[in-house]
């Protein structure tokens, strides 16, 4: 068997969060009411291709493993990475790669530990 991989880059957070329609035009509501008004996470139009090429390549995969910042944002993105590839391969093998430096030694032992 072939050892192959895919290694893919994002642009930017996969998906978008929105309060439902009645809540987005501006005085729609009183402001508190923001606060516990519903949300949506949705993937916005202009990032369908992502979650497309993204499913493709889960479907083939045995292994998701996710290489983002390890800041807020980039956490965002590896949990919605994971919800696109696990809704169409559930038997992912996921791992996350923790890294601080752009360094080849911190990418290797990495790579290697297998998180």
């Amino acid at each position: 068997m072939a050892n192959n991989a895919t290694c893919l880059s994002l642009p930017s957070p996969v998906m978008e969060v929105d309060f439902e329609d009645r809540f987005r035009k501006w005085h729609s509501c009183d402001p508190a009411d923001l606060y516990t008004a519903p949300v949506r996470k949705h993937v916005p139009e202009d990032k369908l291709d992502i979650k497309r090429t993204l499913e493709e390549e889960a479907r083939k995969c045995h292994w998701l493993v996710l290489w983002f910042d390890c800041d807020r944002e980039g956490e965002n993105i590896a949990f919605e990475v994971m919800e696109v590839c696990k809704g169409v391969n559930r038997n992912l093998t996921i791992r996350r790669a923790r890294f601080s430096a752009l360094i080849e030694s911190g990418f290797q032992m990495q790579w290697a530990l297998g998180k």
